[in-house]
């Protein structure tokens, strides 16, 4: 008997439910369960499963982090109490840490989780769970812009891992121009993605590659299998 894929059985023992049950509480199929069980939940069923039962998505989809997604109360004294913090505590962060925390002052954007660009593009609430760190905000981001951590290498030379983008979600596909790049979630993903966009002459030719020549996959799927995150602006490197 095949064993229940780990983010389903977090559901399962997370909510106490059987699976017929479940899948009436979240107006799933039975069969989306049963294919959930045998090869992980999809981004759109943890999505779902996070709004009705009020978990954690990050926590749906990777078992990593708090269980209980935070509720509006308590993202507002989480910030208050992160205020207080920065007006009374003068001593610096200790070396390596990444403060998770939301970024408070105007001069400053959140580092959020590929997890959570991902859900953007569906307008998935962003809570603290979300928010790895911070970065300085530059001045052609718009105030609902974002950062991210580069992951992974198929954008060398240009973007290498740990580099920080900065991403404008404000942009409509229609507004992006041939070479632009942009941060998409394609199909039930469950990360967020960093590609280069080539445009050919129409929008249906559309399809996404990376910067990194020697990359196993030049030619990646069409953007129209993708959702737009939104619009790579700058990067921001720590030395």
């Amino acid at each position: 008997m095949n064993e229940t894929h780990p983010t389903m059985a977090r559901v399962f023992e997370q909510t106490g439910l059987e699976p017929s049950a479940l899948a009436l509480k979240i107006n799933a199929s039975p069969q989306n369960i049963t294919n959930w069980s045998k090869r992980g939940i999809s981004k759109k069923g943890a999505m779902e499963v996070s709004r009705v039962f009020g978990l954690s998505l990050d926590w749906v989809l990777t078992g990593e982090g708090e269980i209980k997604k935070a509720n509006h109360s308590d993202l507002m004294q989480m910030i208050k109490d992160i205020e207080n913090a920065d007006k009374n505590d003068k001593s610096p962060m200790p070396q390596g840490t990444t403060g998770a925390r939301m970024a408070s002052r105007s001069n400053m954007v959140p580092v959020l989780s590929w997890v959570a660009a991902g859900s953007w593009s569906n307008t998935e609430p962003v809570t603290m769970d979300d928010i790895i760190g911070e970065a300085p905000r530059p001045p052609n981001l718009s105030k609902h812009g974002f950062a991210l951590r580069v992951q992974g290498r198929s954008m060398l030379p240009k973007f290498e891992p740990d580099d920080i983008i900065y991403v404008e979600p404000q942009t409509g596909l229609l507004a992006l121009k041939d070479s632009d790049l942009v941060v998409v979630q394609c199909n039930d993903d469950t990360e967020a993605t960093f590609k280069q966009l080539v445009i050919g002459e129409t929008f249906d030719d559309m399809y996404l590659k990376p910067l990194n020549p020697d990359w196993h996959e030049q030619k990646m799927m069409p953007m129209g299998d993708c959702n737009l995150v939104g619009k790579v602006v700058g990067k921001y490197v720590e030395f």
